[in-house]
Order: structure tokens, then C-alpha cells, then sequence
């Protein structure tokens, strides 16, 4: 049928109204009404003048006519309905397996849909009806999906965070870069105004040297040519064969010969030489010692500031070197001056720019160096770190350390003789390096308010093997 109708819906329209059956073998009248043959020939055979039971339209000699059209559409219709009546392959499969019954409960120890006649099969356990599983289920998964849809969110706000740090790093690296141009670029500049001065010096000197050669060469060949002309002369005054001529003459060209030799004289060779310990020399040398012109940060030659140093703590004559002894000093007590940890500062502090200094601390066995803050509180044993104004590094039983937030563990294999100290004031900086060989130890990143000033702390030589001093170092291209 083209209709999309189900089977059940055109039931009605093939129901006999006598016997309100499905006709069966229908027959239509001459009015155009279907009835079962045997219903029709029952009510005939009942009434003396036939008529339609539906319209009462009276039917002479009974006529009818068999509907075969009609009897066919209501055998598809029986077969189609038939169809869906019959279960499907999907309901098959929500069937109880064993007892063929749609299931009506739900186990919730297996988890499993069982009908009526399961729930012995499964003793001790709970039951939901399948309404109440389904709402519990769809609830869970509920739950579910709103976690998993926050952690989405989460996951996604990581990603962004760790694209922009990926930026960051990239943006950094290249600031760096151009850093590290811009700084060798200054020495490949300064290197080369020195050869092309150098260069440009022995040019000039060859030509010098040169140009008096040369200047010598022409009178050279000048008075080449001026013997030879002599020579021709004279071997003209040889071929003279009139003994009274050549006899008159030969006065005045032995007189005139003479003379030109006295003016001539005998050229010297010009032998300058190149300035050879100028152009051939220690060059490098040289430039290595000029070199400090150009360089920044400045080699800071730094001095120690007594007033701040700890009672137990020697500073030598030349504000260079700091050793620890056993009995205190008296010494004013000025509130600059430490009493808590053995140390000593810088005599000079930064509030600006980049500065770099080296300290020797060779042969000790503990020691601390790094930079503070003007403000740090100078009277009491407190933890060194940057939150309380300290950025240091230190030596303590034979761990190389850092003072950080958190303390770190370098664990250095090479044991250094001095280390270096770099502080980029508005950079934010504070680096420390083996300065034997430059190797990046450890770099602290803040921000800096105020002034900054180089720390030592020498420890004390209470074991009897820490007694070297810490020393500055005079650094000297």
C-alpha cells in the first residue's frame, strides 16, 4: 500500500457491518456497500423484500457482485499486520534469554537486566526496576559527563597556558640571541677597526719606503745614464787621430770631465726596512690588553666595607680579603654590622646597571658569596634566601648549594678555585659562575627595588681546615 499507515489503522475501513468481523469473501451491492457473502445471504434469506443493511436501498433479485479487488487489499493488509505483530530481531535480543519474558528488573551486583523469573538466580542481590536503574544510570553518567566536561575545560586552559609559555620561550630565546649578536658584534667591531688600523699603518709605511726607493732608482738611472753619455764622449775623443787637434782640446774635456764626476758622486742604496716588531709581534697580546676599553660589564675591582663586617672576621690592609678567628673583636656596633652570620659586604652597592666580580675560595672548605639587599636584617641568624633579601650561593660539608626559595643541590663534579658574580641590575639577574673556565653555575630572576650589595661569608674554622681566607680578585687584562 502507498499509504505509510500501519496495517491496524485501516482495519476498520474492512469490517463487515453485520457481523462486524473482517470480511470475509467480500461482495458488493448494486449501492455500492461490501458485506461477508454469508452475512449478506443471512439477512436476505430473513427478509421478504432484500435491502442494503447499511442504507436500506432495496435490492432486487438479490444481486451482488464478488469484490475481489477489495478481498485482495484485505489479504496484504492480514499479512502486513501479521509482520508487526511478529517481534523484531532487536526485540528478540531484549528478551530474557533463558525465559524468553521482556525483562522488567535490573541487577545491580551484575548489572544485567533479568525478568521475573531470574531474581532467584540471583540471591542476595538488589533489584531496581528498569525505570529506576535507567534514572540511575543516566544520572551517573550525568555526573559524568559534567567532570569530564570541567576537566575538558581544565585540560584546554592547561593547553593555552603551555602554548603561551611555548611563545614566551621562543620570544625569549630570540632576545637572547640578539643579546649575544649584539655583544659579540661590539668585539668583532672593535677587532676590526684594530686590523684595518694596523693594516692601513703598513700601507702607508711601504709606500713611504717605497716612494724613496724609487725616488733614489731615478737618480740612480740618471747618472747611469749621464756616465754613459761620459763614456761615449771619451771613447769620441779616443777616435781623435789629429795629434794637434786632440792636443788642443783634450784640456778643456779633461776639465769639464772632471767636474761632472765631482757633481755626480757615488749614490748610496736606500735599505729602510718595515717596522717589523710592529706588524710582527704579540698581537693579539696587544689587542687582549685594549681590549678592557670596550668591555661591559667593567671588570669591578671591589672593595670591602668594615663597618659592616661580622666581630669575628679580619679584613686585610688592602680591603681585599676576609678571614674568620676565634676571638671576637671590639668593634663599634653600628647598625650595619653583622652579628649573627659571619659576614662582610661590598664597600660599593648597585642600583643600576650590569657588574661582574670574582672571589677566590680556593683551599676552603665552606664558604658564601652572593649579593643582598641594603635592608636585610643584619643582628640575628635568619635563612638566607631571596624572599629575605639574600641571593647566594654556598659550600657547606662538601655540597655546592643554593639559597633559592627552595635550597638546590648543584651537584658540581668540579670543584672551582674562584667564582664569578654577575648582577644585571635591571634585567633582574644575579648569575654565578665557575670563573676558572666561565661555566653557568646557577641564575637567580627577581625584581629589584632597591640598592645591592656584594656579600662574603668566609665560615667559621671551628674543624681547624677552613682557615684560608676568602679573597677578592684584582682582575687585570
Amino acid at each position: 500500500m502507498a499509504s505509510s499507515k500501519h496495517a491496524g489503522d485501516y482495519m476498520e475501513e474492512f469490517i463487515c457491518p453485520v457481523c462486524l468481523e473482517l470480511l470475509n469473501v467480500p461482495v458488493m451491492l448494486e449501492c455500492g456497500h461490501n458485506f461477508c457473502k454469508s452475512c449478506i445471504n443471512r439477512v436476505w434469506d430473513c427478509q421478504k423484500q432484500p435491502s442494503c443493511p447499511e442504507c436500506r436501498e432495496e435490492c432486487t433479485d438479490r444481486k451482488y457482485a464478488m469484490n475481489r479487488l477489495l478481498a485482495n487489499v484485505i489479504k496484504r493488509v492480514q499479512i502486513q499486520q501479521q509482520k508487526e505483530e511478529e517481534p523484531t530481531s532487536c526485540q528478540k535480543d531484549q528478551l530474557c534469554m533463558e525465559h524468553k519474558l521482556k525483562p522488567e528488573l535490573f541487577c545491580k551486583e551484575d548489572e544485567a537486566l533479568a525478568c521475573s523469573l531470574c531474581v532467584p538466580e540471583h540471591p542476595g542481590h538488589t533489584f531496581f526496576t528498569v525505570q529506576k536503574a535507567f534514572k540511575m544510570y543516566k544520572d551517573n553518567l550525568t555526573a559524568s559527563l559534567s567532570h569530564q566536561q570541567s576537566s575538558l575545560k581544565h585540560l584546554k586552559e592547561i593547553k593555552c597556558q603551555q602554548e603561551m609559555k611555548t611563545s614566551e620561550i621562543t620570544a625569549h630565546a630570540r632576545r637572547l640571541q640578539l643579546h649575544v649578536t649584539s655583544e659579540f658584534a661590539k668585539l668583532h667591531q672593535f677587532l676590526q677597526a684594530k686590523e684595518e688600523n694596523l693594516v692601513q699603518q703598513l700601507k702607508e709605511e711601504e709606500t713611504g719606503i717605497l716612494k724613496e726607493m724609487e725616488e733614489n732608482l731615478r737618480k740612480i738611472k740618471e747618472d747611469i745614464n749621464a756616465v754613459q753619455e761620459s763614456v761615449a764622449n771619451i771613447q769620441l775623443q779616443l777616435q781623435q787621430h789629429d795629434t794637434m787637434t786632440f792636443l788642443k782640446e783634450v784640456k778643456s774635456f779633461t776639465l769639464r770631465l772632471t767636474k761632472e764626476q765631482k757633481e755626480s758622486g757615488v749614490p748610496n742604496v736606500v735599505a729602510r726596512e718595515l717596522s717589523l716588531g710592529v706588524y710582527k709581534g704579540p698581537l693579539q697580546y696587544g689587542v687582549w690588553k685594549e681590549i678592557k676599553s670596550i668591555l661591559y660589564p667593567g671588570l669591578a675591582n671591589l672593595l670591602l666595607d668594615t663597618d659592616t663586617a661580622h666581630p669575628n672576621l679580619i679584613i686585610s690592609d688592602d680591603l681585599t680579603s676576609i678571614e674568620y678567628v676565634n676571638e671576637k673583636q671590639k668593634l663599634p656596633d653600628y647598625p650595619q654590622r653583622f652579628n649573627g652570620w659571619y659576614c662582610v659586604l661590598g664597600s660599593e652597592g648597585f642600583m643600576s646597571g650590569r657588574h661582574y666580580w670574582e672571589v677566590e675560595v680556593k683551599n676552603k672548605t665552606e664558604w658564601c658569596v652572593g649579593v643582598a639587599k641594603e635592608s636585610i636584617n643584619r643582628k640575628k641568624y635568619i635563612t638566607m634566601s631571596p624572599e629575605k633579601g639574600y641571593w647566594t650561593l654556598h659550600l657547606s660539608k662538601n655540597v655546592y648549594k643554593v639559597c633559592d626559595t627552595t635550597p638546590k643541590d648543584l651537584g658540581l663534579s668540579e670543584k672551582p678555585q674562584r667564582i664569578g658574580m654577575y648582577l644585571d641590575y635591571e634585567g633582574g639577574q644575579v648569575s654565578f659562575y665557575n670563573a676558572d673556565n666561565m661555566s653557568h653555575l646557577y641564575t637567580f630572576t627577581d625584581i629589584f627595588t632597591e640598592r645591592l650589595y656584594p656579600l662574603f661569608n668566609p665560615y667559621s674554622n671551628a674543624g681547624g681546615s677552613n682557615a684560608k681566607p676568602l679573597k677578592l680578585i684584582y682582575l687585570k687584562l
